[in-house]
This record gives C-alpha cells, sequence and structure tokens, in this order.
C-alpha cells in the first residue's frame, strides 16, 4: 500500500506548524523538510488536504509573502499538483497521467480540462518558479510532467521540485 496524503511545499521562516493557513485544516506533519533558499517541504497524512489547495494555497502565500504549492498523492500512484502565486494565480496540473486519469474516470468533469497535458504543466510550473524568484528547468519539467513510469510518484514530485530550482 503506498502513501496517501499531501505535500505543502512553501518559503517561510516561520515552520509549518506555525502557519494558520495550513494548521487550521490538518491535525498535524508527519515528515518535514528544509531546503535552501528558506524552502520548507511538509508531509501531511490522510486526505484532509485534497481539497483545499484552491482555498489554502492563497493564504498560504499571503502569510509567507512567497509562492506556495502542494501535491496530493493517490496511493503512491500519482500526484496532483497546485500552485499559486499572486503574479500568476492558481495552477494544477498532475503526475503520472494515466494514473490521475484513472482515479477521474468516474468524475463528470473533462480530465483534460482539469489537468492541462504535458507541455502547458511543465509551462505553468515554469512561470510559478520564475515569479518565485527560482532558476527552473524547462526540459526536464517537461520529461517528469511527461513520466508514466513510476514505482512511487512522490518520487516524481520530488524530482519536479527539484527541477523547479528549489
Amino acid at each position: 500500500m503506498g502513501f496517501w496524503g499531501a505535500y505543502v511545499v512553501c518559503r517561510s521562516e516561520t515552520p509549518l506548524d506555525d502557519l494558520h493557513a495550513v494548521i487550521d485544516r490538518h491535525d498535524g506533519i508527519d515528515e518535514h523538510e528544509h531546503r535552501p533558499g528558506g524552502w520548507q517541504i511538509g508531509r501531511y497524512p490522510g486526505a484532509e488536504l485534497a481539497d483545499e489547495g484552491p482555498a489554502m494555497l492563497p493564504e498560504l502565500a499571503e502569510e509567507t509573502g512567497a509562492p506556495a504549492l502542494t501535491g496530493y498523492v493517490l496511493d503512491s500512484d500519482t500526484v496532483f499538483v497546485e500552485g499559486y502565486s499572486s503574479a500568476g494565480g492558481y495552477w494544477r496540473a498532475c503526475l503520472a497521467r494515466e494514473a490521475a486519469e484513472a482515479y477521474c474516470e468516474d468524475d463528470d468533469e473533462d480530465f483534460d480540462a482539469e489537468f492541462p497535458l504535458p507541455e502547458q504543466a511543465a509551462q505553468a510550473a515554469t512561470t510559478w518558479a520564475r515569479e518565485a524568484g527560482l532558476t527552473p528547468d524547462p526540459p526536464g519539467l517537461l520529461a517528469t510532467f511527461a513520466e508514466e513510469d513510476s514505482d512511487f510518484a512522490e518520487e516524481l514530485f520530488f524530482r519536479m521540485l527539484d527541477q523547479l530550482g528549489i
């Protein structure tokens, strides 16, 4: 059985466990990683944050003064990525697209409209990274968004973070 839960990524001097945009929505972090430049990555088990991105990310960006993103992992099969910056607004994409589409096949929504193709996803991620003051790797992001074979989709998520410049 794989991981079900969310990763929250932001740049802040304040620990994730003290940021209201997150703690008001979840009981607690189970892993926490610090990266250069003040970036933090928190892992939150369970489904509490699955649908919170559109509401939580603008609040988190306002609270931290920097762009933020989340990755919701479904059984380590796929990751739904959502990002927000005050200049660029909200965007979403998925990693391991075929698996993501399989999870959404019973929804009445247009999958391709909800989750852009790898080219558009890489472009949105690149724009987000530049707005965050990072130096992204656009070809690497495109390859990651196009990747289908991964035993653990969270590995794709962390590869994407590296390619964003985090």
